[in-house]
């Protein structure tokens, strides 16, 4: 099973080869394509092209895949767009005029699409902090979403937990571990596999010392689960 490679990863449930070795998907990936996600049913990969306003997408077929083809262009940001299982995407956008007076310059967002229709939204607060918002994993059903926080200007932010509130508001986000975060590193790339077993994600503190770590998640999930609870109930 293929997790991660440099410019693809599998993602809930899907993979791409039959084998252990590491799939050339477009010759041009490497210089033209980017950010690939896929699908929820594995049959479509999402990516980013030279423009941060544009994503492209490729369809499964047979034992390979077609053609980048435009999938959105729109006049704002469309970072690191992750697709749920009801439909709407999620991605790291412009901010709304709130964000913008709290000093936000991009925003966590939902995208909804209706035939030839987007609509962008904003999460608003407590997931958008002032500064970049933009890192995050979002899971299939919307229960909760890891995001970079504490961003700072070298790009140095760690990794903290919301969970979706029956009211469909986003709790105040929390750190998911001092042993994950610990210490000025640039916290990016989280993803949790399709089991929800492990959480992967690079911890960086410069270009030449990028390196992937992975952790046991579940079990973390549920022991933070109260920790989000509590705080609801105190507030």
């Amino acid at each position: 099973m293929i997790i991660y490679n440099q410019y693809c990863r599998q993602s809930r449930g899907a993979s791409l080869g039959t084998d252990e070795s590491p799939k050339d998907l477009f010759k041009l990936f490497s210089t033209d394509f980017y950010g690939p996600t896929f699908s929820i049913d594995g049959t479509t990969l999402y990516f980013f092209g030279r423009k941060s306003n544009q994503v492209w997408l490729s369809h499964r077929s047979g034992d390979g895949w077609s053609a980048p083809a435009l999938f959105l262009d729109k006049p704002y940001d469309l970072y690191e767009l992750m697709p749920t299982k009801s439909g709407t995407f999620y991605m790291g956008s412009n901010p709304d005029e709130d964000d913008k007076k709290r000093g936000v310059t991009s925003a966590y967002s939902t995208l909804t699409i209706s035939g030839s229709n987007a609509t962008a939204k904003s999460l608003g607060s407590p997931l958008n902090e002032p500064g970049f918002n933009g890192d995050f994993y979002v899971a299939p059903d919307e229960s909760y979403i890891i995001v970079s926080a504490n961003e700072t200007k070298d790009f140095e932010s760690d990794l903290y937990i919301s969970f979706r509130q029956s009211d469909g508001k986003w709790s105040k986000p929390v750190s998911l571990s001092p042993k994950i975060n610990d210490g000025p590193a640039h916290r990016f790339g989280q993803y949790v596999t399709p089991d929800g077993k492990y959480l992967f994600y690079t911890h960086a503190t410069s270009e030449k010392d990028c390196t992937i770590y992975w952790v046991r998640f579940d079990t973390l999930l549920e022991r933070l689960k109260p920790k989000q609870t509590a705080y609801a109930k105190a507030k």
